[in-house]
């Protein structure tokens, strides 16, 4: 038979042995295990914040690869001899070479004339994650003097 003490200690009738247990209000209150809730809530928000992070960051270097592919189209047309194609095949090869995995489509388009020559790139990226961000579309143009033919 047990009897109760006001510290909570139980003492057996049968063996006279002393125990202590816990309240109820004890039970429901205990917080063993919720650093590791809490460490895993914080580790998803982290993993989610730098996914973010790191398609904003690889569109951005997407975005600078298709300007340099234009500088060099407008570059590579503007030569003495240079034509439009060239032009265009200079700017897709550094597409190609360097953004290739991000886009979904690039549209080079190539001017020539006696003054300037032009390059404008239509460009529509994918984002790294499809479910953290949507695609992404611009348009970069780049001009240079034309050299004139001797």
């Amino acid at each position: 038979m047990l009897f109760r003490i006001t510290s909570r200690s139980y003492r057996c009738y049968m063996t006279g042995r002393w125990f202590r247990t816990r309240s109820r209000a004890r039970r429901l209150g205990d917080e063993s295990g919720a650093a590791a809730i809490e460490t895993l809530m914080a580790m998803g928000m982290a993993l989610i914040t730098i996914a973010f992070l790191m398609n904003g960051l690889l569109m951005l270097y997407t975005r600078s690869v298709i300007q340099y592919a234009a500088d060099s189209g407008a570059r590579a047309g503007a030569l003495s001899g240079g034509t439009e194609r060239i032009c265009e095949e200079a700017a897709a090869g550094i597409i190609a070479g360097l953004a290739n995995i991000y886009q979904y489509s690039t549209a080079v388009d190539c001017d020539r004339r006696e003054a300037l020559t032009t390059v404008q790139i239509a460009a529509r990226l994918r984002p790294v994650f499809p479910s953290l961000g949507p695609s992404w579309s611009f348009t970069m143009r780049a001009t240079s003097v034309t050299e004139p033919v001797p």
